[in-house]
Order: C-alpha cells, then sequence, then structure tokens
C-alpha cells in the first residue's frame, strides 16, 4: 500500500515539473517575442515612452522567468525527494515479498519432512504389529 502511495506521490511531482517546465517556456517565448518586438521597432522611429513601456515589459518577463525558473527548481527537488521516498518504499516491499517467499518456502520443506517422517513412523509401526507366520 505504501508503495503505490509512493509511486502516486511520485507521478504527481514528475507532473508538476512537467507543468513548471511547460510555463518556463511560455516565459521564455514571451520574452523572446518582446525583444523581437523591440528589435522590430528599433528598425523604425521608437519613441522614448515606447522604449520605458518596451523596457518594462522586458523587465517584468524577465523576473517572470527568475520567478518560474525557481520554481522548476523547487519542483524539481520535491520530486527528487519523492523519488527517493518512492525507492525506499519499493525496495522495502521487494524485501517483504522476497522475506514472505523464503518464508513459506522454508514452511513447505519443513511440512514435507514432518510428512516424511510421520510416513516413516507408520511403516516402521507397520513392520513392528506384523505378525510372523
Amino acid at each position: 500500500m505504501a508503495r503505490e502511495e509512493a509511486l502516486s506521490a511520485y507521478a504527481n511531482a514528475i507532473r508538476q515539473r512537467e507543468l513548471n517546465e511547460e510555463k518556463l517556456n511560455d516565459c521564455q517565448s514571451r520574452l523572446d517575442e518582446l525583444r523581437e518586438a523591440v528589435a522590430a521597432c528599433r528598425t523604425k522611429s521608437f519613441t522614448g515612452a515606447e522604449q520605458a513601456n518596451f523596457q518594462q515589459a522586458v523587465n517584468f518577463a524577465k523576473e517572470r522567468l527568475l520567478r518560474q525558473r525557481n520554481k522548476v527548481n523547487r519542483a524539481k527537488r520535491v520530486e527528487e525527494k519523492v523519488r527517493t521516498s518512492y525507492v525506499k518504499a519499493d525496495g522495502d516491499e521487494k524485501s517483504l515479498t522476497n522475506l514472505k517467499a523464503r518464508r513459506q518456502e522454508d514452511h513447505f520443506h519443513f511440512e514435507l519432512k514432518k510428512e516424511e517422517r510421520e510416513l516413516e513412523d507408520v511403516i516402521g509401526a507397520r513392520y513392528a504389529f506384523k505378525p510372523t507366520t
């Protein structure tokens, strides 16, 4: 049960990281678009007010990009922690499964030996009580 919960948490962490990486790519694309727009405007006349607006938009896009990078880094750290806990839970479950199989095998071996001893006792008792003719 713990393994499935850990696997589910790991899958959620992966999904969160992927979503954050998609948002990071969107932020990078937006910044690239702004830079291209600024470059296009520079080929024509570019007033100071327009330049200030573009500069403000570029600064905002850079801040947004930085925040998103931090979110991606946090998501990667969370994913790594959850992966570690999943690997541990998976190892624990495999160890328990192996232990259960070994104990079951030991139990079958013990029961087989017990049946062999009982059979030998029955055979030995049969010859002990067999009347001689």
